[in-house]
């Protein structure tokens, strides 16, 4: 059962389908988690121990050993990105992306020392030559 994913009024009222109270199962994950004692009286208590829960799953499930600034959290990716990035989502990839941007180390409180900012790379346009000279406008009356 996911608890990450509920808020505490589902984890204090539901059932299961074998009539197992959630609240039930949530303390016994988190007991065995955190190996303390907990009060299941105190509303307050219980949404501590799941917000503490939460937090923990929350930060061993991100491995990227970039971190932002405080400042710099929810930076959009690029610009008119719709994706903001912030020390609970950023990946590796993401990070690549900021440290492409002018200047992007000022974003990061911490970097790993091998990591290799991407090059920024500009595709020019090569155009192809369209315009006529007199000698090709010569070279294709004679030949009519």
């Amino acid at each position: 059962m996911d608890f990450t994913t509920m808020d505490i009024a589902t984890v204090t009222r539901n059932v299961t389908g074998s009539g197992e109270r959630y609240l039930e199962l949530f303390l016994k994950e988190y007991t065995s988690v955190f190996n303390e004692k907990v009060n299941p009286a105190c509303p307050k208590c219980l949404t501590q121990y799941l917000t503490r829960y939460k937090n923990h799953y929350k930060a061993m499930a991100n491995t990227c050993n970039y971190r932002l600034h405080a400042k710099y959290e929810n930076i959009p990716l690029e610009f008119g990105s719709p994706i903001l990035v912030n020390n609970s989502n950023i990946t590796t990839e993401y990070a690549l992306k900021l440290l492409a941007h002018n200047n992007g180390q000022r974003y990061f409180s911490q970097i790993p020392k091998d990591a290799k900012p991407k090059s920024i790379s500009k595709k020019t346009k090569t155009r192809k030559n369209t315009s006529t000279t007199i000698q090709d406008i010569s070279a294709n009356e004679t030949a009519e």
